[in-house]
Formats: structure tokens, sequence, C-alpha cells
């Protein structure tokens, strides 16, 4: 069974799946050409390419993608920046004492200040450690302001097998992230895949 505090976000493609589908960035087939020779036969390849075709995403400077890795905070700050680059910036610049010389620093003070991403309580980000599903899809529905319509315990036991696994701070923005049809579960829609 999945556990959504515990087992991280490793398919980047889960997460990228949702951004296109929260912003409806699609690309016509035709310019959808990967060059990434490690996605060919994977499930989210036309979802990755799109991304990639448009600069929100890039892949490594071997030609791969590496599509099965984890995805740290910082990483995922910059994806968001990429997709949202002209989102108000509504929330006063927070000055994480574990980023002012990283390479990653506007990006995570910019998804901080259009509400996508928070630190935690001791004014750290922590952008190395892995993104976790609950942390993605709370992120994506804060920043889009998604709440859920339909009281969000019944719509996770609704749609998840392992529902009373995901952490109690995240269950209505996952509910929201729900009914907006923002979660990807691949290949199993009861169980989603780490």
């Amino acid at each position: 069974m999945f556990s959504f505090i515990q087992r991280q976000f490793p398919a980047l493609m889960i997460g990228l799946g949702i951004i296109t589908n929260a912003v409806t960035l699609l690309i016509p087939s035709a310019l959808a050409q990967s060059t990434f020779y490690d996605i060919q036969s994977h499930w989210a390849r036309l979802c990755i390419t799109q991304l990639a075709n448009q600069g929100i995403i890039s892949g490594y400077p071997d030609g791969s993608f590496r599509p099965n890795l984890s995805m740290s905070r910082a990483e995922f700050a910059t994806i968001v920046g990429n997709a949202f680059p002209n989102a108000a910036r509504t929330r006063r610049l927070v000055k994480f004492r574990d980023v002012p010389a990283y390479w990653a620093y506007n990006q995570i003070a910019a998804a901080s200040q259009i509400r996508f991403l928070s630190g935690y309580s001791d004014n750290t980000f922590k952008p190395n450690q892995n993104i976790s599903r609950s942390q993605v899809l709370v992120a994506l529905t804060s920043g889009l302001n998604y709440t859920p319509i339909g009281e969000a315990t019944k719509t996770l036991r609704a749609n998840f097998a392992d529902a009373k696994t995901i952490p109690v701070y995240a269950q209505k923005r996952i509910a929201a992230a729900t009914e907006k049809r923002l979660v990807v579960n691949y290949p199993n829609v009861k169980f989603p895949q780490s």
C-alpha cells in the first residue's frame, strides 16, 4: 500500500502531468518530438515531451531524462517557476536560512511568494530534501487556490484504498486535487505509485 507521508515522489512525470493538467499546457502532437532517449516507452512520455518543448523542464546533458528519479524541493520550485512565470507574488519574501547562496535561491523565493511552496517552522526550506507526493499536491492546490467542493475524507476514501495514510495537513488539498483531476495514479488508480 502507498503511504503518502513515507514514500517519496520519485516519478517526476507524475508532478509534471499534474502541472500539465493544472494549467492546460498542451502542444499539438506534431510538435511533441522527444529528444530524451530513456523515455521512449515510458507511460508519461508525451507529458514529459510537452513540458520540455515548452521549456518548463529539461533533461541531463547526456540526453537522458531519468524519469524514475526522486525530485528535490528545489527542483520542484524551479519547475513551478517555469510553469507559472507570470503568477502574482502575493506573499512577502522569506529569507530561508538554508538557501542564501543556493543555486535555486531565486526559484525558491519565487515559488514561496506565489504561494506554491512554503518553508518549515524553523525558517528553513530544505531544498535538497526529496519532495513527497503529498507536498506536491498541497503545493499545486495552494498555488492554484483550489479547495475541495465535497467533504475531504469522503472524496479521499472514495478514490484511494490507502486514504488513511494521507497526512492530516494534506487531506483537504489532496481532496481538492482529486476533484480537479490533478492526481495521476499509474498504473492502478486506487493505489498511487510513488
